[in-house]
């Protein structure tokens, strides 16, 4: 069997006009692999250089959003630091309402003390936001904004509201502290003006009653002989001792004029130069001096001038 003759194709390849012609033959099956191999190579790159577009596309855009990221992260910061400025103005102005305040509770005690009604059973406190809460930036980045302006509102509210109290606080304040001392004066007062029974017994005795050729200073209370003898009032002790028909007595003076008288007492408690308390056992009911039995004689002096004692017991 006659073998099929392979074709070839034959270029021609000379480099100017004098010079010598070569031939290259180049079989089909050759010059038809080299074509297959260069629209592969062709294919192969245009590939490789769309993957290249689209890898270098998505990496451009995967760094538009970091920069976003990063511009939300430091917007962020900014805002965070200007929050944090905020609240430590409001710290502050806090602070100074929280010194108002204080004042106005100590008022409020006082009166409590002295009426045993109204007031506040608690302390009183300014409200202050709480902004420790962090931001998940794993949520919507876009929501960093929303939590930020609503704090700002808030603050603004709350700073807008202590910046109204700062106004009337200072006056308020000097209202207070004048009332402050006024109660203060009052309690100071009311501490040294005899207002409680020195004791307790039977009346025996009243003031102005006539006996034996005068009238009675005081007021009588009899009891059994060591019955405790407390002060009316405060005050000092300017006497202590014995005081022939008074017996063992004794004299505390109290201020704005006021003085006391306690007489026939048994053991005395205080000496002279004593401050004692309202309240405070000063002696023991006694028999001593012109006495018909154990008994208290009370006085009250306004200005050296003996009152009714009566008139000053609750």
């Amino acid at each position: 069997m006659e073998e099929k003759k392979q074709k070839t194709f034959t270029l021609l390849v000379m480099s100017d006009a004098s010079s010598r012609v070569r031939k290259l033959k180049i079989s089909h099956n050759v010059l038809r692999s080299i074509f297959v191999i260069t629209i592969i190579i062709i294919a192969s790159g245009v590939i490789l250089f769309s993957n290249l577009v689209l890898t270098r596309q998505k990496l451009d855009e995967k760094v538009v959003e970091i920069q976003r990221l990063e511009y939300k992260m430091q917007y962020k910061e900014v805002e965070m630091a200007n929050l944090e400025k905020k609240t430590q103005e409001i710290e502050t102005k806090t602070k100074i309402l929280e010194n108002y305040l204080k004042e106005v509770e100590e008022l409020d005690r006082m009166v409590r003390d002295i009426t045993g009604k109204g007031g506040y059973a608690e302390e009183v406190a300014v409200y202050t936001a709480d902004l420790s809460a962090d931001v998940d930036l794993d949520q919507d980045p876009n929501e960093i904004y929303y939590y930020i302006d609503d704090q700002e509102q808030e603050l603004d509210d709350i700073e807008a509201m202590l910046d109204e109290l700062l106004e009337v606080a200072p006056a308020l304040s000097e209202v207070l502290s004048l009332d402050k001392q006024n109660m203060e004066d009052h309690i100071y007062l009311m501490d040294h003006t005899p207002s409680i029974w020195p004791t307790w017994g039977t009346s025996t005795g009243w003031f102005n009653e006539r006996r034996y050729g005068h009238y009675h200073k005081g007021f009588d209370i009899g009891n059994n002989t060591g019955t405790p003898i407390s002060a009316t009032a405060s005050g000092v002790v300017i006497y202590a001792g014995w005081h022939g028909s008074y017996g063992r007595k004794i004299v505390i003076y109290h201020g704005f004029g006021y003085s006391t008288v306690y007489a026939h007492l048994y053991k005395m408690n205080v000496e002279v130069g004593d401050e004692v308390e309202k309240g405070e056992v000063i002696a023991t009911m006694g028999n001593t001096g012109n006495s018909t039995g154990p008994h208290l004689h009370y006085e009250v002096l306004v200005d050296g001038v003996p009152n009714n004692p009566q008139n000053f017991l609750p």
